[in-house]
């Protein structure tokens, strides 16, 4: 089965990119991943290349994998510089190497896009003989969800490197105390100091949204 390969998302509508990404995955809209096309994030002078890998049949699209030919390893917080090494002294080329990834970001989350279980199936059936074609040394899918972890575990190839992440949930607390009651009594003590401390240096913060920030304070940051 052959892969369609977009350089860039704008030769895709986002209607039809978006209708595989699951509502709660900002980072992997159209509209996310355009941007930091537009804005010269990601390009062939970052090391970043927008390879995206689609899967269609009869003119619909049925799968999708959000990727990039890299020429480095940095911007993904994993961290391969030795796997790299390793390759250089056995004179094995390990760049290029094409990454499944939200650029510049450990947020995890679903990378294959897919109608169905099947439908990704066969994108990641057809990927090795992409590679080899492409020159590609290998494939790499970074921070993915249980789902994804099902689906590569069903092909041969892939080896799997896991990781540990800590991430907070907002569980309908009121106000700050009601997140303070739900901790114990010395971490809360903890948590007040640290924070009488930062207010102490006099700290000020002011929220800004959309157009209310000027072209000055978008340069500085």
């Amino acid at each position: 089965m052959p892969l369609h390969r977009l350089d860039s998302l704008s030769a895709i509508s986002a209607h039809e990119w978006d209708a595989l990404v699951p509502v709660a995955q900002p980072f992997l809209r159209h509209a996310f991943l355009s941007a930091l096309e537009d804005s010269a994030s990601l390009g062939p002078h970052s090391g970043w290349q927008p390879e995206h890998l689609l899967h269609y049949e009869n003119g619909q699209l049925l799968a999708a994998l959000p990727s990039y030919r890299k020429w480095h390893s940095y911007g993904e917080y994993v961290f391969d510089h030795e796997w790299a090494n390793a390759c250089e002294r056995a004179g094995i080329e390990y760049y290029p190497k094409l990454l499944t990834a939200v650029p510049f970001s450990p947020v995890s989350g679903p990378r294959l896009l897919a109608a169905s279980s099947a439908d990704g199936l066969e994108l990641l059936a057809a990927l090795p003989g992409y590679l080899e074609i492409e020159g590609l040394s290998s494939a790499h899918i970074n921070f993915t969800d249980a789902l994804a972890d099902t689906a590569l575990s069903q092909q041969p190839g892939w080896l799997q490197r896991l990781g540990c992440q800590f991430h907070w949930q907002n569980r309908g607390y009121r106000d700050f105390q009601d997140f303070l009651d739900g901790l114990s009594s010395r971490k809360r003590k903890q948590m007040r100091k640290e924070r009488e401390q930062v207010a102490g240096q006099g700290f000020e913060f002011e929220w800004l949204e959309g157009q209310q920030v000027s072209e000055a304070q978008w340069d500085f940051v």
